[in-house]
């Protein structure tokens, strides 16, 4: 019982500050005005490596997340009884991480897509003053009907922030699969803690 409750409190640490980084950059996203204060070349390397560092973070994150679930609750992924069981269960793993990839992959880009979204409505974002309003023409009724449109240039910069982020979501992925090493850490410690535990409990039992 003792271990299944520090099974939950561990995951609720992996997946809870995923959360909360994500929160924390849909917060900035809804920031007024929050923009590089020029338009020269030095403000758009800022904000461009400020971008990809935010989004190599969160697929960290992610992945992360992923990872510590299934290693948490899967004993097998964790730890093997022998060789053999290694072995074989290394080939699951590869498959596993894969799917895990690709899964966080699309998480990080949707959430892109979404935060971009939001920043068209935010006022002072991605150069973007205000919502224009335009007026066009009904031909059948002959009278003009005012319609709200989002600049074009708005538009513009939304789509090279997203493919920032993807860039960046892109080279974190080759990165972390290529260096299979996230939550390894995290495991570790968190089996010696267990380990540990029960040492305590079955001297107390004695």
């Amino acid at each position: 019982m003792f271990l299944n409750i520090k099974k939950f409190y561990f995951l609720t640490y992996a997946w809870g500050s995923t959360l909360l980084f994500g929160f924390f950059m849909f917060w900035l996203s809804t920031q007024p005005n929050l923009q590089a204060s020029g338009s020269s070349l030095a403000d758009e390397i800022i904000k461009v490596t400020f971008r990809m560092t935010l989004y190599a973070i969160f697929f960290i994150l992610i992945y992360r997340s992923f990872i510590l679930t299934l290693k948490t609750t899967v004993s097998r992924l964790s730890k093997w009884k022998s060789k053999r069981e290694k072995y074989e269960d290394e080939e699951f793993v590869l498959i596993i991480e894969t799917l895990i990839l690709i899964a966080s992959l699309f998480i990080a880009l949707s959430f892109s897509f979404f935060e971009e979204h939001t920043q068209l409505t935010t006022l002072g974002r991605n150069k973007a003053g205000e919502i224009v309003s335009c007026e066009k023409r009904d031909l059948e009724k002959g009278i003009r009907v005012e319609t709200e449109c989002i600049e074009k240039l708005s538009i513009s910069e939304s789509n090279k922030d997203i493919l920032v982020s993807l860039m960046s979501i892109l080279l974190t992925a080759i990165v972390v699969y290529s260096l299979p090493v996230i939550g390894e850490l995290e495991v570790a410690i968190k089996h010696k803690i267990e380990s540990g535990v029960l040492k305590i409990k079955t001297k107390k039992s004695n």
